[in-house]
């Protein structure tokens, strides 16, 4: 049996696990068709890359302020709950939004406003996720269904924006909407039959103000130098490179010259690379230190993002956002396995919450791109901020003694 199978069935033998991992694919799908639809209608309603990125920081900035405040609410409830409540507003966001679609009134403050609210429940949401299903798993299966849970976002990555162009082209972006809502209530129905294996009253409880539940946590972080490295690593990249999938639109129309289909094409190669770094992280984590699969990962996913950005042939492209994919799955599968099997559980929740200010940050870049695209070019943008990125990991990754010393345990088996 190969590493990859072993690892899957370690996991999936637990059953709350598994109904966790399938609510969570299907959120996930429907979350990426809703975040790829938003920007195709702005850019189609506007045709500016300004207004583009006002999409992404109308996300980003309660994203950002409501994550780290999710993380301790995690370590205080019952995350299970917190996600089913956040989705459910999600839900009805993306309800409303597609009936002003259907209808025809769809303005550009619609889909401001809609961002908005995307962030602010995933402000919630993804803390709560991050903090929760380790609680379904054992230490020996932690791991393992760590990377599966990375590769229900691989795989909705591949499929997501394909449907969504397919969709988007035949029904028209309504039928997106519709699909997405449908994705959230799945998961808010399946985690009624998904238990912890830690009940509440055996959880440690935060004590104090939220807010000093959030200070605590930076404090033990700042103690820890390995995941202090691999938290600022994360953050950093999140900030200026992640956002290239926010700035596809403009490489898609200006650059390439391609229409929503191919745009979802170029969207799916990134969820190819992704499903499989996903594929290939078990057995590269069974020959590498921690510190060097980080550190490659994210040096190759950096130079895969110039290379983009100085293509102009569509297919060459599209390979090399299967690198870029690649890359990137392993450098941040390898960041959460590190997180999750060296925090201690009553923090677990504010310091993956802090780690969640990645997928927050993710719009700040896109926001970052585009504003910086619209003044230098997007390719320009694109190749400065992954070479700030690569920069880092060659200066301060490489040279941290406590990356250089740190293993994994238990290891995937």
């Amino acid at each position: 049996m190969s590493i990859l199978q072993g690892s899957t069935l370690i996991a999936l033998k637990a059953r709350n696990f598994r109904l966790f991992w399938l609510g969570l694919i299907s959120q996930v799908l429907g979350q990426h068709m809703y975040q790829f639809t938003l920007g195709w209608l702005a850019f189609e309603i506007t045709g500016s890359q300004a207004d583009l990125s006002l999409i992404q920081l109308c996300a980003f900035v309660p994203q950002f302020c409501i994550t780290l405040f999710g993380g301790a609410l995690a370590d205080r409830f019952d995350p299970r709950r917190l996600i089913q409540v956040a989705q459910s507003f999600s839900a009805l966001g993306v309800i409303s939004v597609g009936i002003t679609v259907l209808l025809g009134r769809v303005e550009f403050w619609h889909l401001a406003c809609a961002s908005i609210v995307f962030g602010l429940v995933n402000g919630i949401d993804e803390p709560s996720r991050v903090s929760f299903f380790p609680r379904l798993l054992s230490k020996s299966q932690l791991p393992s269904g760590i990377p599966l849970v990375s590769m229900a976002f691989g795989t909705s990555r591949i499929v997501a924006p394909s449907i969504a162009g397919f969709l988007i082209a035949s029904a028209g972006a309504s039928a997106v909407f519709l699909f997405s809502a449908l994705g959230m209530s799945t998961m808010i129905t399946l985690l009624f039959w998904v238990r912890s294996s830690i009940e509440r009253s055996n959880r440690v409880e935060s004590k104090g103000s939220l807010w000093a539940n959030v200070l605590e946590s930076f404090a033990y972080i700042r103690k820890n130098e390995a995941l202090s490295k691999v938290i600022l690593s994360a953050l950093l990249n999140a900030t200026l490179a992640m956002g290239f999938i926010h700035i596809l639109p403009v490489l898609a129309k200006l650059v390439l010259k391609v229409d929503a289909l191919g745009l979802g094409l170029l969207a799916s190669a990134v969820g190819m690379g992704a499903l499989s770094g996903l594929v290939s992280y078990p057995w590269l984590q069974s020959r590498m230190s921690p510190r060097n699969l980080m550190l490659y990962a994210l040096c190759a996913y950096c130079c895969a993002l110039v290379a983009v950005a100085l293509s102009g042939w569509f297919w060459l492209t599209f390979f090399l956002l299967i690198l870029v994919g690649l890359g990137q799955a392993n450098f941040l599968t390898c960041s959460q396995v590190i997180l999750q099997t060296h925090v201690q559980e009553q923090y677990r929740g504010r310091v993956m919450g802090v780690f969640s200010l990645v997928w927050s940050l993710v719009y700040l870049s896109g926001f970052i791109l585009n504003f910086m695209g619209s003044l230098i070019g997007p390719s320009t943008a694109l190749i400065l901020n992954a070479l700030i990125v690569l920069l880092y990991a060659g200066m301060s990754m490489s040279k941290s003694a406590a990356l250089k010393s740190l293993t994994l345990a238990p290891k995937v088996v």
